[in-house]
C-alpha cells in the first residue's frame, strides 16, 4: 500500500451558508464565495487565511445542513442547484488562495491564467445556499489523490 509520508495541511475557513456576489455569475468568473451566518444572507463572514494566503490547494465544502436552493442557476450555461447529502464533500475549485471585499469573499485563482470558472460552477451550484464548513486543503490535486 503507498502512502505519502506528509499529508497536506488544511484549514477549516469557517461555518455557514454559501453563496457568491452576482457578479460571478455575470462575469462568468465564479471566482470567490462567501458565508452567511443565516439563510436570510446576513451575518457575513471574514476570512483569515493567515499563512495559506496565495498556496495552491483545493476548496471543500462540506454539507454540515441541507435545504432546497433558492438560486435559478445559470440558465444561460445551463447550470442549477441540486441538493447534496449531509457529509458530502464537494470539491469547489483548485487554485492559488486569495481574499478579497476586506476579507468578506475567499476564492482561487487557477494557474493556467484562465478568466473564466476559477471555481467550478457545478459543484458551486450543488453547494449553493448550503451550510458548508469551508475548508482549504493545500497541495496540487495529484497531491490529494492516494498512490
Amino acid at each position: 500500500m503507498n502512502t505519502k509520508k506528509n499529508s497536506p495541511a488544511c484549514i477549516v475557513l469557517g461555518r455557514g451558508v454559501l453563496s457568491w456576489y452576482p457578479i460571478e455569475r455575470i462575469s462568468d468568473r465564479y471566482g470567490s464565495v462567501v458565508l452567511y451566518g443565516n439563510v436570510d444572507g446576513s451575518d457575513q463572514s471574514t476570512f483569515d487565511i493567515g499563512r495559506f494566503a496565495g498556496k495552491t490547494g483545493s476548496l471543500i465544502a462540506v454539507v454540515f445542513e441541507t435545504r432546497k436552493s433558492h438560486h435559478v442557476g445559470d440558465l444561460f450555461r445551463g447550470f442549477r442547484p441540486s441538493t447534496p447529502e449531509i457529509g458530502e464533500a464537494i470539491v469547489i475549485g483548485n487554485g492559488s488562495l486569495f481574499v478579497s471585499d476586506d476579507r468578506k469573499c475567499v476564492g482561487l485563482e487557477p494557474d493556467d491564467g484562465r478568466k473564466v470558472d476559477w471555481l467550478d460552477p457545478e459543484s458551486l451550484y450543488r453547494a449553493h445556499h448550503q451550510t458548508v464548513d469551508l475548508i482549504f486543503r493545500k497541495g496540487t490535486p495529484e497531491d490529494l489523490m492516494w498512490g
